[in-house]
């Protein structure tokens, strides 16, 4: 079985991008039904995901059915900062937020147990 970090790094408030996550998602949710390790963190302005509201309709559900199968690992804590998108007063209480101001999260764990990187 495969090991996969899908990286979502879509604006959720342009629709092209918006749809892409959404499937990212829903790609996500399938592959760890069929018994896959599956992972999916937030990055750049995908950490905006989690409290959004987008102009695909698709996109809540499909976030919210990944929170349901317990696939979200988390959002970048240093994009959500103050200097960057100035939004983790936001998130903190709807995700777990990986890294600070000063940190990025490289995946190096991850990779180090055998993941492969999914980027949207």
């Amino acid at each position: 079985m495969a090991k996969l970090l899908f990286v979502i790094m879509d604006d959720p408030n342009n629709l092209s991008e918006s749809i892409r996550a959404a499937h990212a998602l829903h790609y996500a949710v399938e592959l760890k039904k069929e018994g896959h390790e599956v992972y999916v963190y937030f990055d750049g302005l995908g950490t905006k995901i989690p409290i959004s509201e987008s102009p695909y309709k698709g996109l809540r559900p499909a976030y919210e059915r990944a929170l349901k199968e317990e696939i979200i690992l988390g959002a970048c804590g240093y994009c959500a900062s103050p200097p960057h998108l100035n939004i983790r007063d936001k998130l903190i209480n709807s995700i777990k937020l990986i890294g600070d101001e000063e940190h990025h999260y490289a995946f190096i764990d991850l990779i180090n147990g055998g993941f492969q990187i999914i980027i949207s």
